[in-house]
C-alpha cells in the first residue's frame, strides 16, 4: 500500500513539473509577500498578492492589490495603498501613490504623489509633484512644484481640471484652469482660464487669458490682458483686451480694446479701441478715441475722437480733433484743421460737413 502511495506522489510531481511555472501559478495570490531584492522573496513575481507587501530594497509582482510599503515597489496593476521610499512603478494604478523620489504609472485613478517627478500617460484625479509632473492627459488636478505638462507625441493630450506649477504649466489642450509662475500654455486649444505671473500664451483661446507681462494667442473669444502686451494675432472675436503697453488684435469684431500707449487691429475692428497714446485698424467699424492720434489705413464708419489728428482714407461718420484728415467724408469734422484730400476745397477750420 505504501509503495502504491509513493508511485502516485510521484507521478503528480512529474506532471506539474512538466507544465511551465506561468501556467501552474497564473491565478495564484498570496495575503503577504516579502522582498530583499529581485532575487530573494518569499513569492516569485508571477504571484498577485492580495493584502500586505513588504521589500527592502525592490519587489515586483503581477498584480498588488492592498497595502504596499517598501523601498522600489513595482507591479503590472496596483490597487490601495502604496508607499515607496525611492520609487513606485506600475501599470495600472488605483487608490493612493506616494514616492520618496519618483513614480511611473501608464493609468492613475485616484493620487499620485511623489517628491522629485511624476509621470503617467492618464491621470483621473490629482498628481502632485514636489518639482515635475508629467502625464498626457489628466481629468482632475496636476499640480508641480516647478513643472506640469500635459503633453504627447500625438499632439492630442488634453487637460481637464486644473493645472498649476510655480515655473510652467503647459498643455496640448485645456478645458479648465491653468495656472503658471512664470509660463502658462496651451500649445493647440484652452478653453477656461489661463493665469500666468508673465507670460500666457495660447493658440486658439475661448475664456479668460491673464499674463503678468504678456497674453498672448492666435485666436481669442473673451478675455485678454496683459501687463505689458495683449495680443491676439489673427481674431479677437468679441474679446475685451487690455494692456499697460500694446493691445493688439488680427481681427476684433464687436469687442473692447483698451492699452495705456497702442491698441491696435491690424485687419478691420468692428467695437471699441482705446489708447491713450495712439489707436490704428485697417479698417474701423465703431468707435476709436485716444489722447494723441487715431489712424485707420482704410475705412471709418463711426467715430474717431483725439486730442491731436485723426486720420483715415475715408470717412463714413465723425471725426473730432484739432486735425482731421480723410480722403473722402461723408459726414462731420470737428477740429482746428478739418481736410479732405479729394473735395474742392481740401481744408477747413472749426466744421466741416460733407455728405
Amino acid at each position: 500500500m505504501k509503495k502504491t502511495l509513493l508511485l502516485l506522489v510521484l507521478a503528480a510531481s512529474s506532471v506539474f513539473a512538466a507544465i511551465p511555472a506561468e501556467e501552474t501559478i497564473t491565478h495564484v495570490s498570496t495575503p503577504f509577500q516579502l522582498g530583499v531584492d529581485e532575487a530573494h522573496y518569499l513569492f516569485p513575481e508571477e504571484y498577485g498578492v492580495h493584502g500586505l507587501r513588504l521589500n527592502c530594497y525592490f519587489v515586483d509582482n503581477r498584480y498588488m492589490y492592498g497595502i504596499d510599503l517598501g523601498f522600489w515597489n513595482a507591479s503590472e496593476d496596483a490597487g490601495g495603498l502604496q508607499l515607496a521610499l525611492y520609487r513606485a512603478e506600475t501599470y495600472h494604478f488605483g487608490g493612493i501613490q506616494i514616492a520618496g523620489w519618483s513614480s511611473g504609472t501608464k493609468n492613475v485613478g485616484g493620487f499620485q504623489f511623489a517628491t522629485v517627478t511624476t509621470d503617467a500617460e492618464d491621470v483621473a484625479g490629482m498628481q502632485l509633484t514636489g518639482l515635475l509632473g508629467k502625464a498626457r492627459g489628466v481629468n482632475g488636478f496636476q499640480i508641480g512644484g516647478l513643472s506640469a505638462l500635459s503633453q504627447s507625441v500625438e499632439n492630442n493630450a488634453r487637460m481637464n481640471g486644473l493645472q498649476a506649477g510655480l515655473y510652467e504649466a503647459r498643455a496640448e489642450n485645456l478645458g479648465g484652469i491653468q495656472l503658471g509662475g512664470i509660463f502658462s500654455e496651451a500649445e493647440l486649444d484652452a478653453n477656461g482660464i489661463q493665469l500666468a505671473l508673465l507670460f500666457a500664451q495660447a493658440r486658439d483661446l475661448r475664456g479668460i487669458q491673464l499674463g503678468g507681462l504678456t497674453a498672448r494667442s492666435k485666436r481669442t473669444q473673451g478675455i485678454q490682458l496683459g501687463g505689458l502686451m495683449a495680443k491676439s494675432e489673427l481674431e479677437g472675436n468679441g474679446l475685451l483686451q487690455g494692456s499697460l503697453i500694446l493691445a493688439e488684435a488680427g481681427e476684433m469684431n464687436s469687442g473692447l480694446q483698451l492699452a495705456g500707449i497702442a491698441a491696435n487691429v491690424i485687419g478691420e475692428a468692428d467695437g471699441v479701441q482705446l489708447g491713450i497714446a495712439s489707436t490704428m485698424a485697417g479698417s474701423l467699424n465703431g468707435l476709436q478715441g485716444s489722447l494723441l492720434w487715431n489712424y485707420v489705413f482704410e475705412h471709418a464708419r463711426g467715430v474717431q475722437a483725439s486730442v491731436l489728428y485723426n486720420h483715415a482714407q475715408s470717412v463714413h461718420g465723425v471725426q473730432i480733433g484739432l486735425i482731421n484728415h480723410c480722403s473722402r467724408l461723408e459726414g462731420v469734422q470737428i477740429g482746428l484743421l478739418n481736410t479732405v484730400q479729394e473735395a474742392r476745397f481740401s481744408s477747413c477750420p472749426l466744421l466741416r460737413v460733407d455728405f
